[in-house]
């Protein structure tokens, strides 16, 4: 997190505000604010702004409870935005790009996320098969690749630069990694109702002690984390 935002820092411009959509409870934002930056957020979700309002000890940025296909902002009112995390939330995804792109001014920076993700082999087993006993639910409802949002904002005239992908280096378990999951922890999860979960997870101890070994020893674990910048056109 703190190369993130030490990245994010030196990407966003300091003078104007800067617009975070799914805001969430702060953690990308109060970061940003302890660097310098003027955040302000909108979530669809009251209890991630109550959360915030907690993590922010009581003196959060500028919040709203806002749909981002609806944003509550005139035109050209930021000189940068941050969706991190957020848009393959979004069923109507370039709805919301389209809203960052009327409210930010030209000349503006969006910087985005389409989210880490997971890149040794047994964890993508692991999840894979969870979600096969899951159902296969379909996923994601938003943006899948941060090259469809490129995409779109070359064909809204923005320029794209692609920033250093950072990797993160640790270890996990099968179990931590299974847990994680039952406990429906991830947004990948949030469709599946809480018996459902729990039937994919025993499935999963049970077929993952058997194809690949100790639930419990530590293995080594990388993510990653994408993030491209768009310059607004006509700065």
């Amino acid at each position: 997190m703190a190369r993130i935002v030490e990245m994010l820092a030196a990407e966003i411009p300091h003078e104007g505000r800067c617009l975070e959509i799914g805001i969430g409870t702060g953690r990308f934002a109060l970061p940003l604010v302890r660097a310098g930056l003027s955040i302000v957020g909108v979530d669809i979700s009251r209890e991630m702004l109550r959360r915030l309002v907690i993590n922010a000890g009581g003196s959060p940025p500028p919040i709203a409870v806002a749909d981002a296909t609806r944003l509550p902002f005139r035109d050209r009112t930021f000189t940068s935005a941050i969706a991190a995390h957020v848009l393959h939330l979004i069923p109507s995804w370039t709805i919301a790009v389209d809203e960052l792109l009327r409210v930010l001014l030209p000349g503006g920076v969006l910087v985005a996320s389409r989210g880490g993700r997971q890149t040794t082999g047994w964890q993508r087993m692991v999840n894979r098969h969870f979600f096969v006993e899951a159902g296969d639910p379909p996923w994601p409802p938003g943006v899948d690749r941060i090259e469809e949002l490129d995409e779109h904002m070359q064909s809204r005239g923005a320029a794209v630069h692609a920033l250093p992908e950072l990797s993160s280096e640790g270890s996990s378990s099968i179990s931590d990694l299974v847990d994680n999951l039952e406990a429906g922890r991830w947004s990948g999860c949030w469709s599946l109702d809480e018996p459902a979960r729990r039937r994919a997870a025993a499935s999963t101890r049970e077929w993952a002690k058997a194809e690949i070994g100790d639930l419990d020893v530590p293995r080594p674990s990388v993510g990653s984390s994408v993030w491209h910048a768009y310059v607004v056109p006509g700065g």
